[in-house]
């Protein structure tokens, strides 16, 4: 059939028509496969500065950081319970009360017992009174014969001791206020030499000139005091040690004498001698003393005088005489307390004088005799003596029981003061309770918490317990600050610290995993322990650094680097890297801010920009056109 023919027909024409079609779609096809590709689009980013954040994420459950497991200190029936679980408390506040019956019977009990006690250990007094007593009637009743030359001679005895006691210890101390006197005189000079110093400020106005007047009459007056001390008082002194000495070898050699049962009228004849030479020297002493004081009263009242002129209304604000002020203040004191010295001296220099004449009144009296009567009373006394002193010594034995008994009967009734006051069991912090285990009238244990009677949470002190594998527990350490979210209160974030690390792992599900606690700085409000939370625990951070993406980063032959887009072209750069996150990476050396590096294509067809993580310091990527021959990279990441 011819094609005339075809066409004339409705049928062939629309065969004829698909034909063409087909055949002009072939060739189109072909056309557009001849045809060379468009070049693919680069994804690149732009070298910036920004800061970045290393830090480990964990999750965990918010705990209260501390509870008290409370309990009373003796077992009893509860009488009251003043709190419901879930009450806050503060510290201090009551939480349950025992029935304190019994404790209060034998806080009575306990008080009996020790009056008991206290009774029998004056009973215990009394009875050695009487064997005191005893005793004494037993050296009585045995000396009888003897008992007047007994008490002359003990009188005599104590009389002498003590006046030579007190004359040894009276001169002496005459003798050590006269040379502190001494001393005191060359101090003063000192101190009023150095106010004339002082006083010799540029100002002179009349108060500072009417000061200088006053403390130099005071510094020539303790010239003069000088002058007397060095020698007037210097040589009573020697004269006062040598007479001093003298009277108590002849008290010596006189007991001696006396002990051995010697002759001791040549010993009287002499002390007789040497007491007129002790009055004269001790004479000599205080006048002397007099001659010092009486100029150093002249200095203490020039001292008043120069005080009176530095604190007048005008001189008061005058700094330059503060220190001149303070040391004028403090004279009258040091005065007073040396004049009493010399005061104090010339009253012990008579009071030894008493002393010699008590001694010169027993040593001519009939000490000797009284002696031997003492001595022939003693043999005789001695046996009786001997029981009556045995009775005697068990008295500290006695005592000591006695004592004993009063001390154990004092810490019952303490014991039972302090049950009946642990009978209210009281909140020893702030807190929340957590539970109560018994109710009113039921028997409750006490002196131990392992069977808490009540449970306080310190819910004021919060802390997040999580977990984390070995990878991250070696980066971790105490004292790390983390940020802390709570999954039940969305947008509250609040600070922390790591505090605990464990320092042994626990197998989890076949995984070793430590535990971590953070404590939570200011608790949010509305956190509550058991809720579920993450920190995230900052390891390091540096601000204002060069970053770049982490998938720009490639091994280039061997070393680290990125693909840099310069002129349209890709160049290889080997880079220094430093701190990195999980988005992007600081370089530390070779590579410049505006730099633009690129990164590996996307795998799937998607938007051409993604957004942009967090971290990534303000990095921004682009799509470009590839060159026409872009580098073969080695090694690149997908």
């Amino acid at each position: 059939m011819s094609l005339r023919t075809i066409l004339a027909t409705w049928p062939g024409r629309i065969v004829v028509l698909i034909l063409v079609v087909a055949v002009g779609g072939g060739a189109y096809a072909a056309t557009r496969s001849s045809a060379p590709a468009d070049a693919p689009s680069l994804r690149t980013a732009t070298v910036a500065r920004g800061n970045i954040t290393q830090a480990v994420s964990v999750s965990g459950t918010v705990n209260a950081s501390s509870q008290a497991r409370l309990a009373f200190n003796t077992a009893g029936k509860l009488a009251e319970v003043y709190v419901t679980v879930g009450q806050n408390v503060d510290a201090g506040t009551p939480l349950a009360k025992l029935d304190t019956t019994d404790l209060e019977t034998a806080v009575k009990t306990a008080q009996q017992n020790l009056e008991n006690a206290q009774a029998g250990y004056q009973k215990a007094q009394l009875s050695a009174a009487d064997t005191q007593r005893s005793l004494a009637d037993t050296q009585t009743s045995t000396a009888a014969s003897v008992a007047s030359a007994e008490q002359s001679l003990a009188k005599l005895r104590t009389t002498y001791a003590a006046a030579k006691t007190n004359f040894t210890s009276l001169t002496n101390s005459a003798r050590s206020e006269a040379i502190a006197l001494q001393t005191a005189v060359d101090g003063f000079a000192g101190v009023f030499s150095a106010l004339l110093n002082d006083l010799s400020i540029p100002t002179q106005t009349g108060d500072v000139r009417g000061a200088t007047s006053s403390v130099n009459t005071g510094l020539n007056a303790l010239n003069l005091a000088q002058s007397y001390a060095t020698g007037l008082l210097q040589t009573a002194l020697d004269q006062f040690q040598n007479a001093q000495y003298t009277m108590v070898q002849i008290a010596a050699s006189y007991d001696a004498a006396l002990d051995a049962g010697g002759d001791t009228s040549a010993i009287l004849l002499q002390w007789q001698t040497e007491q007129i030479a002790y009055n004269d020297a001790a004479s000599r002493l205080g006048n002397a003393i007099d001659a010092v004081t009486a100029p150093m009263n002249t200095a203490q009242t020039s001292a008043a005088s120069a005080l009176n002129s530095v604190t007048t209304t005008s001189s008061l604000n005058d700094p330059n005489l503060d220190p001149i002020r303070e040391t004028l203040r403090g004279l009258p004191v040091r005065f007073t307390t040396q004049l009493q010295y010399a005061s104090s001296a010339k009253s012990h220099l008579t009071a030894a004088g008493s002393s010699v004449s008590t001694i010169d009144s027993v040593v001519q009296g009939s000490i000797a005799s009284a002696i031997q009567s003492v001595t022939n009373a003693k043999t005789n006394a001695a046996t009786s003596l001997r029981n009556a002193q045995s009775a005697v010594a068990n008295i500290p034995f006695n005592l000591q029981s006695a004592q004993v008994a009063v001390q154990n009967a004092q810490n019952a009734l303490d014991t039972a003061k302090k049950n009946l006051a642990a009978a209210v069991l009281t909140a020893p912090t702030a807190g929340t309770v957590a539970s109560v285990a018994n109710q009113v009238g039921e028997f409750v244990s006490g002196g131990s918490t392992n069977n808490a009677f009540i449970v306080l949470t310190n819910t004021k002190a919060l802390s997040l317990r999580a977990t984390v594998g070995e990878a991250a527990i070696s980066t971790l350490k105490l004292g790390l600050v983390a940020n802390v979210t709570v999954d039940a209160l969305q947008g509250a974030r609040m600070t922390g610290k790591v505090i605990s690390l464990d320092p042994v792992a626990t197998i989890s599900q076949g995984v070793p995993v430590y535990g971590i606690d953070i404590t939570i700085d200011v608790p949010a409000e509305g956190v509550r322990a058991g809720m579920s939370g993450t920190a995230s625990v900052i390891l390091a951070s540096k601000q204002n650094v060069l970053v770049v993406p982490n998938a720009a980063i490639r091994t280039l032959s061997g070393r680290r680097g990125v693909q840099v887009l310069k002129d349209g072209e890709t160049v290889d750069t080997a880079v220094t890297l430093g701190l990195s996150n999980d988005t992007v990476t600081e370089v530390v050396s070779g590579l410049a801010e505006g730099d633009v590096v690129i990164l590996p294509q996307l795998r799937a067809t998607g938007t051409a920009n993604p957004n942009q993580r967090p971290g990534q310091g303000g990095i921004q990527i682009e799509q470009r056109q590839a060159p026409a021959a872009p580098a073969e990279i080695g090694g690149a990441h997908p």
